[in-house]
Order: structure tokens, then C-alpha cells, then sequence
């Protein structure tokens, strides 16, 4: 199952996935390279730190051992286990602790294997036949544990089995023009037992690469994840207030909200219907969105909050979703502003554009609602009002509805249009924004 994981995840990426299957290492030296450094944090360091303290404290207290089996060299036994073997693993213990550890943390537990089978080879040497037999057999078993206790990755279980192989030839030299056999069979079981742990090695060393492999994928896609997901959340706030997307991210409901004062603003390109007769597709949508992303840039300027474009007409409303006690001064500032800004756009248009405004002011409801397509909507009498304003202006002017008028007063020039026959609202007394009044 692993050995499938490898592939598909070699599919997507064939130059950082393939392992090599004789040293179980990866042929993408960087990868590689990452992959120990995630190893030995994670798993190595504290491991072999503790194997070292366990190794210590198993081989001394192997000392009991010495007294009863081989009581004949019991000095030299503990002279190797305490005086030698014990300061090297003290020295070991403390190099685990050292920066240098990490780059050389495949020696030391080399040294670590090889001094404890060194110690069992002279004691063993040193016995008698009976003796040599358990103590040699001791080697051969500790010669399996290094991929287990120490860590150690292939080649360095390849050179740990070749040294203790190489140590016993030499120590039991003497025993070889006594009787070779029992040496040579004692070759053959350690050149077994290191080869069993080469194996181990070798599947733990492949077990914990497709571990890596996986890990990484699963990073990788959560990163993916989080950059779509940003995405995602940048078009819904694209489409919606912020507030408004995370309330609807939280529950899923559809969202309505009363605000008792709010100012609604319609606009209108004059001429709008002749000018797309006469202008080729592309072109009239490049003087739309040439349009409309200057108003954009007034509305994020002023902090009110766009709500859609129909054809060429574009609705605003200040005072919501954050309520505000001069959304009716951001309106009048924004209407101004578009006003002002699609007159500078006659080279950018090709052409002089003017436009419609109407403004009014009241209670609405605000919210979205449905499952498909989502879009921050207003409701109430107030926004049909304020599209009335807007049908029923001048080209070129600012229509303002009576409560409007009242909110503006103090500060901007306001012109009485007078009553006007408003389809679907009847009379209604109107007036007309000209500017901000001098200071």
C-alpha cells in the first residue's frame, strides 16, 4: 500500500518523490535533506536521547551478569563496562544535547553499537568456551537492535554489522588457530543477524519516508486549501458586507436586519439606451466598467455600501450594514463625487456623459436571502422612492426627496424643484443638490 502511495504521489511530483529502493533514501537531495531535518526533530532526537539512557543503565547493571557467569575475569569485565563503556555513554548522553548532534547524530549511535559489542567481544574473548558462546551470541543480538535503539538508517547498520564483524575477527584471532569453526559459525550468525537488521532498517527507514510523503501532501493541501479558501472568501466579500459574509458563513440563514434611517441612492447614464444601439458589445461594457469602477472607488472612499448595477444603473445606500448618523451626508458626498468624476471621463468615454441622481431617506430592511446566488439586497417604500427620484430628475442633476433636503440643509446648497407627480407616489415636493455651502 505504501509502495501505491509513492506512485501517485510520484505522479505530481517525479523529481521529490522517488525513493531509492537500496538505501530507502530519496534520490532529491533537498527533499532529503528536509526529510531528516523533520525526522530527527520530531522522532529522532528524543528517542535516541532516552535509547542512550536506557542502553547506559541495561549494560551496567549487566555487570550482576559478569559476577555470575564469568566471576573468573569479573574485574576486567567491569574495568570494560564501567571505566570504559560507562564515560563514552555519559559523553554520548551530553553530545545529544549539542547542535552538532543533528548532523552527527548516525555516528554517534555507531559509536554507541560498537563500543557496547567491543566490551561483550573481550569478555567474551577473555572467557572460557561457555562464556565466549554467551557473550559472542550477545554481539550478535545486539548487532539486530541498532535500527531499533540507535536509530540507524541503512548504510550505517551496513557499516555497524561490517565493524562488529571485523571487531570479532580480530579479538578472537587467537581462537581461529585453535578451532575455526565454531568462529566461522559465529561470522555466519552475526553476517544473519546484521542482515535482519538491515532489513528492519531498510522498512523503517521506507515506512517513515512514505510517512513523510504523506505528511507533506496533506501540508501541501492544506496550504492549497487555505489559498482557496481565501479566495473564496475574498469574491463572497466581493459580493457581500463583511459582517454580512461571516454571519452567513456561521449559520447559513437568511439574514434580514431593520434600519430605521438609511439614504438610498439611484443613478442613471442619460442616453443610455441610444448609446448601446449605436456602440458595439465590447465597447459599451468598457465604458460601463470604466464607469462603475470609478464609482466603486468613491463608495469604498466614503464607506458606503454599493448593492448592485442593473444596466447602466447603480444603487448605493448609506447607513448600513454599520448604522451611521450621516449616511445622508456620505450619499450626498458620493453623488457629488460621481457627478463630478463622470465629467473628467469624457476622454477615457470617448464622448460627454451625463447622469441621473435621485436620493432618499428613510426605513429599510437589508439582508440576503435564498440558497444560490447570493446578494446583499434592500427592501422597503423607501428604495422605490428613491428609484422614483432618479426616473423623475433633470439630466445632469441631483434629485433630492424632502427628508433628504432636511438632512442636508446645514451644510450644502439645496435647490426647491417643487412638486412634481411622482408615478406611484403622487404629488411630492422635491429639491435639487447643487454643492456644499462656502465655509
Amino acid at each position: 500500500m505504501s509502495r501505491n502511495w509513492s506512485r501517485r504521489y510520484n505522479r505530481k511530483n517525479p523529481m521529490v518523490a522517488k525513493i531509492r529502493q537500496l538505501t530507502a533514501t530519496f534520490d532529491d537531495a533537498a527533499i532529503e535533506t528536509e526529510y531528516r531535518h523533520d525526522a530527527f526533530v520530531r522522532v529522532v532526537q528524543p528517542f535516541t536521547r532516552f535509547s542512550v539512557i536506557v542502553t547506559a543503565v541495561a549494560f551496567l547493571s549487566y555487570g550482576i551478569h559478569d559476577a555470575i557467569v564469568v566471576p573468573e575475569i569479573r574485574g576486567y569485565a567491569w574495568t570494560l563496562r564501567f571505566a570504559a563503556f560507562g564515560p563514552l555513554a555519559a559523553a554520548l548522553l551530553a553530545f545529544t544535547y549539542s547542535r552538532f548532534y543533528e548532523r552527527f547524530q548516525q555516528v554517534a549511535m555507531l559509536l554507541l553499537g560498537v563500543s557496547v559489542n567491543a566490551v561483550v567481544l573481550l569478555v567474551g574473548n577473555a572467557a572460557s568456551t561457555e562464556g565466549f558462546f554467551i557473550y559472542t551470541g550477545y554481539a550478535a543480538l545486539f548487532v539486530v537492535l541498532g535500527p531499533f535503539i540507535g536509530k540507524m538508517n541503512v548504510k550505517t547498520h551496513a557499516a555497524y554489522t561490517c565493524i562488529v564483524l571485523a571487531l570479532f575477527l580480530v579479538i578472537d584471532r587467537a581462537r581461529i588457530e585453535i578451532d575455526w569453526r565454531p568462529i566461522l559459525s559465529m561470522s555466519i550468525t552475526l553476517l544473519a543477524m546484521g542482515f535482519i537488521g538491515g532489513l528492519a532498517a531498510w522498512q523503517l527507514e521506507h515506512q517513515s519516508r512514505e510517512a513523510f510523503l504523506q505528511r507533506r501532501t496533506i501540508r501541501d493541501q492544506l496550504e492549497a486549501l487555505d489559498i482557496e479558501k481565501g479566495k473564496s472568501d475574498a469574491l463572497l466579500l466581493n459580493i457581500l458586507p463583511a459582517q454580512v459574509a461571516e454571519r452567513l458563513k456561521e449559520d447559513g440563514e437568511s439574514i434580514a436586519d431593520g434600519f430605521a434611517q438609511v439614504t438610498v441612492l439611484f443613478s442613471d447614464i442619460v442616453g443610455f439606451t441610444k448609446m448601446s444601439d449605436r456602440l458595439e458589445p465590447a465597447e459599451l461594457v468598457r465604458r460601463l466598467n470604466a464607469i462603475f469602477t470609478a464609482f466603486d472607488a468613491i463608495a469604498d472612499r466614503l464607506h458606503v455600501e454599493k448593492i448592485k448595477t442593473i444596466g447602466d444603473a447603480y444603487m448605493v445606500v448609506g447607513g448600513l450594514p454599520n448604522r451611521s448618523d450621516t449616511h445622508a451626508v456620505a450619499i450626498a458626498e458620493m453623488a457629488l463625487a460621481m457627478r463630478d468624476a463622470l465629467a473628467s471621463m469624457k476622454n477615457e468615454i470617448g464622448e460627454t456623459v451625463s447622469i441621473r441622481i435621485g436620493i432618499h431617506t428613510g426605513p429599510v430592511v437589508a439582508g440576503v436571502i435564498g440558497k444560490k446566488k447570493f446578494i446583499y439586497d434592500v427592501w422597503g417604500d423607501t428604495v422605490n422612492t428613491a428609484s422614483r427620484m432618479e426616473s423623475h430628475a433633470l439630466p445632469g442633476t441631483i434629485q433630492l426627496t424632502e427628508e433628504t433636503a432636511k438632512q442636508l440643509d446645514a451644510g450644502y446648497t439645496v435647490t426647491a424643484r417643487g412638486e412634481i407627480d411622482v408615478k406611484g407616489k403622487g404629488v411630492m415636493k422635491t429639491w435639487f443638490l447643487e454643492g456644499r455651502k462656502s465655509s
